[in-house]
């Protein structure tokens, strides 16, 4: 199933509107896995059943026979992949919020405005950005721009720990995240 971006806003709304009302989350239980596979398949299947009812066709009318070879069914690997690319997005996102409100807060609105040219918007320039392009697009010295980064770089770290923290039922839930997210463990 593929949604648009409205379509697919209105469903994570109803979904956690449901998930709250019923209490879905209460029934999470750390033992038996991550939290963000038991909340993966609870969507999976609310969406499932939120598709079936929006395609279901009083009486048969109008149907058309499709055969089955022509259809692309999405393959679990494929369900995983996105799933796992909208959780890594979901996390991101969180953590350059905290990092933006951060800067903001502290009066680093330069600060952030490298970070986001260079390690954001920046991320797969071809030719990759060179500091002193950053540093003539924002009238400071190269060095000042290695400060910024590095100041930046190091808040964005802990807002994704942060995150993971807050996402994470149990420490080793929290370990295996950041591990797989930040590719190493974190103290």
């Amino acid at each position: 199933m593929v949604l648009d971006l409205a379509d697919a806003e209105d469903l994570a709304h109803d979904f956690f509107s449901h998930a709250l009302e019923r209490e879905w989350l209460g029934r999470y239980d750390a033992a038996k896995g991550r939290f963000r596979t038991f909340l993966r398949s609870i969507l999976q299947a609310y969406a499932s059943t939120a598709h079936e009812s929006a395609n279901r066709l009083k009486r048969g009318g109008h149907l058309t026979a499709v055969s089955i070879d022509s259809t692309q069914l999405s393959t679990d690997a494929g369900v995983d992949r996105l799933f796992e690319q909208e959780w890594v997005r979901s996390v991101m996102t969180i953590a350059l919020e905290r990092l933006r409100l951060q800067c903001e807060q502290a009066g680093r609105d330069a600060t952030y405005a490298v970070f986001l040219a260079h390690d954001v918007d920046g991320a797969d320039a071809e030719p990759p950005l060179r500091y002193a392009e950053i540093a003539a697009r924002f009238d400071v010295p190269v060095t000042q721009v290695a400060n910024y980064l590095h100041w930046a770089r190091t808040r964005f770290r802990g807002h994704i720990i942060d995150t993971l923290r807050a996402l994470t039922a149990t420490e080793a839930e929290f370990r295996e995240e950041a591990r797989a997210l930040l590719g190493r463990d974190v103290t």
